[in-house]
């Protein structure tokens, strides 16, 4: 099968059907491109458009985002998740500013040379932004590929991706270009959804293989999951006149750059850390308990003790450390859980 048949009937539905109110489709930027590629690796439209707003509010530009504090850009990303992307888009930032005078590459090998930026979000700002024929090859358009082609094996093997990169090669039109890998993207998140897609709707499924032979239901095969390993971590809750101490993590880790809870490290507990960071020995027990987060490769469980501490002394407190107003931490950069944990002291 090749573009003759997949590509014209996505153009097609894609101008009458698709999607075209989307916050980042009012501009073909690469830079409105690129934010809106990278805020949606992994994560849904509904979930990235008040985030993509507010971040396009305050750095319209590459300019913008390059002069930006770390704390400035990890404000705007706290809730959205995958803490890396928002370094990775600080560091391209720069580069791009540097290098090639804050302005876009136009080729695929260039723009993968920029961090965080993969083949598939290369593709779709050269497809999206320039206008020139790149494939691209999302979780959305692997599920479109592997239906209509009756691919039963996991994507993320090897022999596979290889396979459905020929796949998305072949089936790019000759023009229209952006309007079909729009058209891509639309399709997987609207009609050939994970769970009962909408296959009557489809505009190409006279020719899907899983349509005609009921395999729908069976593909995109599922990779075989182990359990995930539990990492556990004691950190503290430290209240002093309706300020609570938070710190900030500058180790390499999922929360680098974000504000946290300081954390208890081996060798110490709550009394000797208070005493030896904060140069005090009382305090008051107010709560303790435990959260979870998941993430990609494990779960981390979050043991907390809520201590009130009062007659702070003298002591110069490590840069790392900081005071925050109760009233500051919806807007402060904190990882999702441990924001809900706080805003709900």
């Amino acid at each position: 099968m090749t573009n003759s048949y997949i590509a014209p009937r996505l153009i097609d539905w894609q101008k009458k059907s698709g999607r075209h109110d989307l916050p980042w489709q009012k501009s073909n930027d690469p830079y409105v491109v690129w934010i809106s590629e990278v805020m949606l690796q992994q994560t849904q439209v509904s979930t990235v458009i008040p985030f993509f707003n507010k971040f396009i509010d305050s750095f319209p530009n590459i300019n913008k985002l390059a002069e930006a504090s770390e704390d400035e850009v990890m404000e705007h990303w706290s809730g959205l998740g995958y803490y890396r992307r928002a370094k990775f888009i600080m560091q391209s930032a720069t580069i791009l500013v540097k290098k090639y005078n804050a302005t876009f590459p136009m080729t695929v090998d260039e723009l993968k040379s920029l961090p965080g930026i993969g083949k598939s979000t290369a593709g779709a700002i050269c497809a999206l932004a320039f206008k020139k024929p790149a494939p691209i090859l999302d979780a959305n358009v692997k599920r479109v590929f592997c239906r209509f082609y009756g691919i039963k094996e996991w994507s993320g093997e090897t022999r596979i991706d290889k396979k459905l990169w020929d796949l998305a090669e072949q089936n790019l039109p000759d023009k229209e270009v952006s309007i079909y890998t729009q058209a891509l993207m639309d399709m997987g998140a609207t009609l050939c959804k994970p769970k009962v897609p909408l296959c009557l709707k489809c505009p190409i499924n006279k020719k899907c293989i899983s349509y005609e032979n009921n395999w729908v239901n069976e593909i995109p095969a599922k990779k075989i999951k182990k359990p995930k390993p539990i990492r556990v971590k004691h950190v503290l809750i430290l209240e002093n006149k309706n300020q609570i101490l938070l710190e900030k993590k500058i180790s390499p880790g999922v929360w680098q750059g974000l504000w946290s809870l300081p954390e208890i490290k081996k060798g110490f507990n709550e009394v000797n850390w208070v005493q030896h960071f904060l140069g005090i020995s009382s305090f008051k027990t107010l709560n303790e308990g435990t959260i979870s987060a998941i993430f990609s490769h494990y779960k981390l469980n979050l043991i907390f003790k809520h201590l009130s501490v009062n007659d702070l002394s003298d002591k110069q407190i490590k840069d790392t450390l900081k005071w925050f107003e109760k009233t500051q931490l919806s807007d402060a950069s904190l990882p999702a859980p441990i924001k809900r944990l706080l805003i709900n002291i």
